[in-house]
């Protein structure tokens, strides 16, 4: 009896495994970091072809290059899955229920995000009876650190020299998003002051607060809402709200 006829692969799923085999190549040399050439020759792609799918691999952050080297390694969106399944549900169950207090008691929507290197990962979203849908979007995102209320927050966490030298290694990556030097700063300048960080910008509105992680990482908290509902004089409540609730984060700035 002659065997059934192997079903023809699906447009596209040959470029898609190529593509993984890439990642995997590069997973498994990420501590030291892998060439092209060497990805070529053990991927047994031309160098056209994986140049390009790498290039596509970087714009989506589950690869980087780095500048100096040249060597590929895992980017911060790989990183972000890895921490997400290895362990942070027991940080959205240890959250969680303050989170849903939060967002009853504001009547908002609550994140919690994850401080991963020099990005941030949003791990969570509770959302009050003002529910924004297009926030769901957002959950497991990951942004450069500044991007966004929550992670303005943990960036105005870290001392002066620090936040000068991020911004200075992600300078392009800021001015594609249209963020000045001047401007974040001022950003991070402001959160330090107010004790919290607060964000208005077409429509929306946010308050975060950060707080420490065990004694290396870092997480937040933050409130989002329409504009209307959030200016700048309800953010003080919405802050303090987030510290009596979690005693941890009192006196975090």
């Amino acid at each position: 009896m002659s065997s059934l006829p192997k079903p023809a692969p699906r447009p596209g799923a040959q470029s898609i495994g190529r593509a993984m085999g890439l990642v995997n190549l590069v997973a498994r040399h990420h501590d030291l970091g892998i060439s092209l050439q060497a990805l070529v020759q053990l991927s047994g792609l031309d160098r056209t072809t994986a140049w390009r799918m790498l290039t596509s691999l970087q714009h989506e952050g589950l690869v980087e290059r780095d500048a100096q080297s040249g060597l590929y390694s895992l980017g911060a969106q790989a990183t972000a899955w890895g921490a997400a399944s290895l362990g942070q549900a027991a940080l959205i169950r240890q959250c969680q229920p303050v989170m849903k207090t939060l967002a009853r008691l504001s009547g908002d929507n609550v994140f919690l995000v994850l401080r991963l290197g020099d990005y941030s990962h949003c791990l969570h979203l509770e959302q009050g009876e003002h529910a924004v849908p297009s926030f769901r979007q957002t959950v497991g995102e990951t942004r450069l650190l500044g991007l966004g209320v929550a992670s303005i927050a943990m960036l105005a966490a870290l001392d002066e020299p620090a936040v000068q030298l991020h911004h200075a290694q992600h300078r392009e990556a800021y001015e594609l998003e249209g963020v000045t030097r001047a401007q974040l700063m001022r950003w991070v300048q402001s959160t330090r002051q107010r004790g919290f960080a607060y964000r208005n910008t077409a429509g929306i509105a946010a308050v975060g607060l950060h707080w420490p992680l065990g004694q290396a990482a870092i997480a937040a908290l933050s409130i989002g809402a329409s504009r209307v509902r959030l200016p700048l004089g309800r953010a003080p409540e919405l802050a303090a709200l987030m510290r009596d609730l979690w005693p941890v984060l009192g006196g975090v700035a």
